[in-house]
């Protein structure tokens, strides 16, 4: 019996010790769940009994101008590849952020106001009709989302269910979050139809409420989507269309098809054609749109907005992705004729530069919603941009928006949860190929972000960046999901070499499109491919609160030679960058990368072999970050 005792404890232990080997990065108990159940694994690979639930939508809206209103109907087959039996669906209901009374993260003008998504009292579960305001039968609306518990039918694990739900919205005309209308004949559609939630292996249900600030969290699902709108509305959407043929005049079906192979921008709609009308003379339109493998659809109409088109060649194989500007003629002169262009050098430099991954979709489109300012919204295939205030910052905001296809789209992140996941790299993304689009210097889109990491780290008001972003706001939600996390990415490039980055990067990429990673399947693919337990990075980064501080110690003499003695007064890793100057006057520049502090050292001595005399050493933050410049310069006396 004692040796079977002692043989369950030397298990215990080596298990254990293994563990402790695989990771020294603290995880939560409902994300532990996940490895104990080998859906997820400690070498960042997804495990042996991953899963990820879909659907299938097959939508049919129709738009009325006057009213703002859609009116749509859809058909849902919902894929439960999860080993749980289903007895309960929770059904977002986006707009209900705007139903008087409801909790949101942003004041809305009082004309916004309205009673929220209008839905029909009976929804068909499986050819069987629900009441969900019968009192007997659970359904509850509670925040955005609409909770039906007790189904009638249990969903078998590796089954599937049907829904058809009818329902109206009415679009916002001032309060325009990431969507609205922008005049009478011109509308961003997003967040619109009722969506199945997401049922993942770290939450079971996704319960959180929608209340502006906070984006996306969806299942990779199939689109089908017929909408209706008057004459001469063209509509643009997170699909391939299947009958613009049948709609659009000849001439300008042409011109667009023609964009489909095309290096060169082609004016698809002019503004001749907006004098004349766009479409085949017809009352009303129904245009037909397929997306596939995509996390969500989103669509724009407009009776008369511009069009440019171009496309681009992505990969060896030469496949090649539509890139459009959809834009009203008095952002013509604001500088959105060059819009088309920027989405194709975009497109370009993301499927060859960074990440160097072949961009993942088929098309996308560009629209101008805001003419007054206004940043951009993503949304798969879909951008809805403002005019910026500046070139440089149109083709930016353009980049950034076009980035996101990768993170959270190809990705499918948690951006609830973990907005840092797709903000931060869209942001990395960006100030890592602003330079292939518009004439700047390669690194200097760094340079503000990882400059202002150093004036608000450490503030009483920034948690560690692995909090949920749900639970942040304002001011720190927009520091730690853009520029925290993205000049962590920066530097974690700097601590391991580019080379080894973009092969983690790559491979990070190749095993969890499609699916849903979280912040751990990151940190622990980035360790299998470096071979190097990074926690020394990960933690003080993530985790932890604190700030980076560099100090310039002292300089002593040590065998004749000079040594430089740099001290780490903050937690969190950055490289040294120096500047220094001899009693001769002339001036040395010395750089060593993040990883210089790996080992948990606090102090780290630069030799100098050279035998001149020191008069003046400065830390200097260009390629770094440092939040106190009192400590950054010693100087003989």
């Amino acid at each position: 019996m004692k040796k079977i005792n002692l043989l369950l404890l030397l298990i215990s232990f080596f298990t254990s010790f293994t563990f402790a080997q695989k990771n020294s990065l603290y995880i939560p108990r409902n994300v532990l769940k996940a490895y104990e159940k080998e859906t997820r694994s400690f070498d960042g690979k997804p495990g042996k009994n991953y899963w990820i639930n879909k659907a299938d939508y097959k939508i049919k809206a129709e738009l009325i101008p006057a009213e703002r209103k859609v009116i749509g109907s859809e058909f849902i087959t919902y894929h439960n590849e999860s080993p749980d039996s289903l007895n309960q669906i929770v059904i977002r209901l986006y707009q209900d952020v705007m139903k008087k009374g409801s909790a949101r993260d942003f004041s809305v003008n009082p004309v916004d106001l309205t009673d929220g998504v209008q839905l029909d009292t009976i929804i068909i579960f499986n050819g069987k009709e629900l009441n969900i305001k019968d009192k007997n039968f659970k359904a509850q609306r509670s925040g955005t989302n609409l909770f039906i518990r007790d189904l009638p039918q249990t969903i078998a694990p590796k089954s599937k269910a049907t829904f058809e739900i009818k329902w109206s919205m009415i679009i916002p005309k001032e309060t325009r979050i990431r969507m609205g209308a922008y005049n009478d004949s011109t509308f961003y559609v997003a967040y619109w139809y009722p969506q199945i939630s997401v049922y993942d292996d770290i939450d079971g249900w996704d319960r959180f409420d929608y209340g502006g600030a906070v984006e996306f969290y969806n299942d990779i699902n199939n689109f089908d989507v017929e909408i209706t709108v008057p004459k001469n509305y063209i509509v643009w959407g997170s699909g391939l269309y299947q009958n613009a043929d049948k709609i659009l005049k000849p001439e300008i079906f042409e011109r667009y098809k023609k964009a489909w192979t095309s290096d060169e921008i082609i004016n698809v709609v002019t503004e001749e054609d907006l004098k004349n009308g766009t479409t085949i003379s017809s009352e009303k339109n129904t245009w037909h749109l397929i997306g596939e493998n995509i996390a969500d659809f989103s669509w724009a109409t407009s009776s008369g907005y511009l069009w440019d088109a171009t496309s681009v060649e992505v990969d060896n194989k030469g496949r090649r992705v539509l890139t459009d500007a959809v834009y009203p003629i008095e952002s013509k002169q604001k500088g959105w004729n060059e819009v088309a262009l920027f989405a194709k050098l975009a497109v370009q430099a993301l499927s060859t530069n960074s990440p160097a991954v072949p961009f993942p979709f088929p098309k996308v489109t560009t629209f101008n919603g805001e003419t007054h300012g206004g940043g951009g919204m993503e949304i798969p295939m879909m951008c809805n941009n403002g005019v910026a205030a500046s070139r440089g910052a149109q083709a930016g905001v353009t980049l950034h928006e076009i980035a996101h296809s990768y993170f959270p789209f190809y990705m499918g992140t948690n951006e609830r949860k973990y907005a840092w996941m797709d903000e931060g790299w869209a942001t990395f993304f960006t100030s890592d190929n602003i330079h292939l689009i518009i004439e700047q210097e390669i690194g200097e889109g760094f340079e503000r972000n990882i400059n202002g990491v150093g004036m608000m780290m450490g503030n009483e008001l920034d948690l560690p960046t692995i909090s949920p972003s749900i639970s942040a706001r304002g001011q720190m939600l927009t520091f730690a999901t853009y520029v925290k996390s993205s000049s962590a990415y920066y530097f974690l490039r700097d601590a391991i070499g580019k080379d080894l980055f973009d092969k983690a990067m790559k491979e990070y990429i190749n095993r969890w499109n499609g699916k849903n990673p979280i912040p751990y399947d990151f940190f622990f693919t980035f360790n299998d491919v470096v071979k190097e337990d990074l926690s020394w990075f990960f933690k003080p980064w993530f985790f932890e609160y604190g700030f980076p501080d560099l100090a310039v110690k002292n300089v002593v003499s040590k065998n004749k030679k000079k040594n430089i003695i740099i001290e780490k007064v903050g937690n969190v890793p950055v490289p040294i960058e120096l500047e220094i100057t001899y009693k001769d006057g002339s001036k040395e520049k010395v750089y060593k990368n993040t990883s210089v502090w790996k080992n948990g050292i606090d102090e780290y001595s630069i030799q100098l072999d050279n035998k001149k005399e020191i008069q003046k050493v400065e830390l200097i933050t260009k390629r770094s970050s440092d939040a106190n410049a009192k400590n950054n310069i010693w100087e003989k006396k």
